[in-house]
């Protein structure tokens, strides 16, 4: 009955304050009573369980019938835990009649080995953390140099195929009915390439200055409808001579609204043209406007192959170009898109692409036109 009581009282202390294992278990070794500590660390149903499903015993090793014959010995013992990862104990096991006492200390020498690895970890993560914003602060610099010399050489480029195109276009209006019908093709070629390499430098110069954090907004209250009608004015004649149908729908009367006029049309004129230059003839080109509480949404709606799901992802990155190609042949840079996401990025709002094989494509982009817009900018 007395050690029943300083059985009661040391238990009472154990189960309260320490963090140490301590187990009643009874003759067929099954738990009768655990305290918190062991609960919260092997789970709640230990009571009853066997205490030979608690261990952990990697290489067999552990032997329950001997366990309590010497009390002064201490067994290193793995236990469960109920985040699935064994821990380490010292335990002794001490034979008091009815019971077997279980008092399990934490391997202290283990803990000691982990807390180091940890530092050592840390530490590495330190030097390398040091080493990576080093190597980044490094790629910024070379990225800088990089947009420098494309915008250099763009620039520099845009003179001399400025006038091969101009010279192409002059000897075609002035000398046509002296040369041969295959003189006239090379010399149709010549212009047809030289306009795309200026389109394409004027695109790499746009993104260079926009990489290069140069991007600036004239920002003023403009019609969004005036804006879109002046881009599909402009690219009618393209579409006609596609036989393709530009269709401007519109829900009802939009607000204006503070953006960069010229870089919105941009824009419009980029997303247009790539409708016009992936959709077969006789075909329809729908671009809507409408306005959902505080946001314009604009969207051009072609109907032609379709963009595979896995070219999706990359539309909006530079130089990057899909599977699908124009359906008379034209020739794609790989930036307007990602210039356009710049743009609309930077009037705070968003643009994605949807489509479906063989069912067209739809892009939009969103504007603010309530209390986010850019009027605090101006």
């Amino acid at each position: 009955m007395k050690n029943e009581r300083l059985l009661r009282q040391i238990y009472t202390y154990i189960s309260c304050n320490t963090s140490l294992i301590f187990l009643i278990l009874d003759r067929e070794w099954r738990v009768r009573e655990a305290n918190e500590y062991a609960m919260h660390l092997m789970g709640m149903d230990i009571i009853n369980a066997p205490v030979h499903d608690l261990i952990v015993d990697f290489h067999g090793m552990v032997n329950i019938n001997l366990l309590q014959e010497d009390s002064t010995k201490t067994h290193l013992i793995n236990v469960k835990t109920v985040n699935g990862l064994p821990q380490t104990f010292y335990f002794r096991f001490f034979d008091i009649g009815e019971s077997i006492i279980a008092f399990g200390e934490i391997n202290s020498a283990e803990i000691e080995t982990l807390r180091e690895n940890l530092l050592l970890v840390n530490n590495e993560l330190s030097n390398l953390t040091r080493e990576l914003h080093k190597k980044n602060a490094e790629l910024a610099k070379l990225n800088e140099l990089k947009n420098q010399y494309l915008g250099m050489a763009a620039h520099d480029l845009r003179t001399p195929i400025g006038a091969i195109s101009l010279y192409s276009d002059f000897l075609i209006d002035e000398a046509s009915d002296r040369l041969e019908g295959e003189h006239i093709k090379f010399l149709s070629s010549i212009k047809s390439l030289s306009e795309f390499m200026l389109a394409m430098l004027s695109d790499i110069l746009d993104i260079s200055a926009i990489e290069s954090g140069k991007l600036t907004l004239d920002v003023k209250k403009c019609n969004v409808i005036s804006v879109v009608s002046q881009s599909l004015v402009l690219n009618r004649f393209l579409a006609e001579k596609k036989q393709i149908t530009l269709l401007l729908k519109e829900t009802s009367p939009m607000p204006d609204i503070y953006i960069d006029e010229s870089k919105i049309k941009q824009v419009m004129d980029n997303l247009v043209t790539n409708a016009i230059k992936f959709s077969p003839p006789d075909t329809t080109v729908e671009i809507n406007v409408i306005q959902d509480n505080e946001t314009i949404l604009i969207s051009i709606k072609d109907e032609g192959q379709g963009i595979p799901e896995e070219d999706l992802k990359k539309l909006f990155k530079p130089f990057s170009k899909t599977s699908v190609r124009g359906t008379a042949g034209e020739k794609s840079t790989g930036l307007g898109l990602a210039i356009a996401h710049r743009i609309i990025t930077a009037h705070k709002g968003s643009v994605w692409a949807e489509s479906t094989a063989g069912k067209g494509t739809t892009f939009s982009f969103s504007l603010p036109a309530g209390k986010n817009n850019l009027e605090d900018e101006i």
